[in-house]
């Protein structure tokens, strides 16, 4: 009886393995199938009515985008060549502060050493 039994579930297990393999192959090729250019969707919406629509719209977004992204790039060196001018005025002004208060501070001093001597 318990030989019977062992070649029973033997046979039992070598069926479960037999169809785990034929599952996991079947799987895989499935994968495959969908992963292949035929199941792409640009290729399959293509082959529809709704293809030039669809291409059309891609099209169109992809034209506002650029747009969009030109007039951001275009906004943005304005802001860039402005914040460089503004940064250049500020730049002379100080400088011109800085000029100033050393010319003054030496004539104070050279006035200070005048009345001394």
């Amino acid at each position: 009886m318990s030989k019977t039994k062992d070649i029973f579930e033997e046979k039992i297990k070598e069926k479960e393995q037999i169809h785990e393999e034929l599952l996991k192959k079947e799987m895989k090729n499935l994968e495959d199938i969908l992963k292949s250019e035929k199941y792409n969707i640009d290729e399959m919406m293509s082959k529809t009515s709704l293809g030039y629509a669809y291409h059309d719209l891609i099209d169109s977004k992809d034209k506002l985008n650029s747009e969009y992204q030109r007039k951001y790039n275009q906004t943005y060196h304005t802001l860039d060549v402005e914040l460089y001018k503004l940064n250049k005025k500020i730049e002379n002004k100080s400088k011109m502060v800085n000029f100033k208060y050393n010319n003054k501070k030496e004539k104070v001093i050279n006035r200070i050493i005048n009345q001394l001597m």
